[in-house]
């Protein structure tokens, strides 16, 4: 992440922790409306804002107090680009090197559940 792109992620996230800190609902019930886990509730509203994941929980907590992710989204649209680059450059064009590829990115979703449950992300 560039350095423009890690203060637009700065800005998101103190937005959405002044919304959170500000909102006299239990973590429960954020959790519950919100539909994340009640434990990155509480991680969010205790944290200090300088090393937030850009998570599912994240954009769904975003969403539910209307923080706006577009410069975030901008940066997504490079990434699908670097994606399918990378993809095409390792592609041999044969139907098994097709299906090869796609087992190994079939096998990261997999990678990214793990990860979101070490890190206690239930959603």
């Amino acid at each position: 992440m560039n350095r423009v792109e890690n203060n637009q992620t700065e800005s998101i996230t103190q937005q959405l922790l002044s919304r959170l800190r500000a909102d006299s609902r239990s973590s429960s019930e954020i959790a519950r409306l919100a539909a994340v886990s009640q434990p990155t509730v509480f991680r969010m509203r205790h944290s200090d804002g300088k090393r937030q994941r850009i998570s599912r929980s994240f954009n769904k907590l975003c969403a539910f107090y209307d923080v706006p992710l577009t410069t975030l989204d901008k940066a997504g649209h490079r990434y699908n680009d670097l994606l399918r680059e990378a993809i095409i450059d390792a592609w041999d064009g044969t139907e098994a090197g097709g299906r090869a590829l796609l087992v190994v990115i079939q096998g990261l979703k997999g990678l990214n559940r793990e990860i979101d449950d070490f890190a206690g992300d239930s959603t």
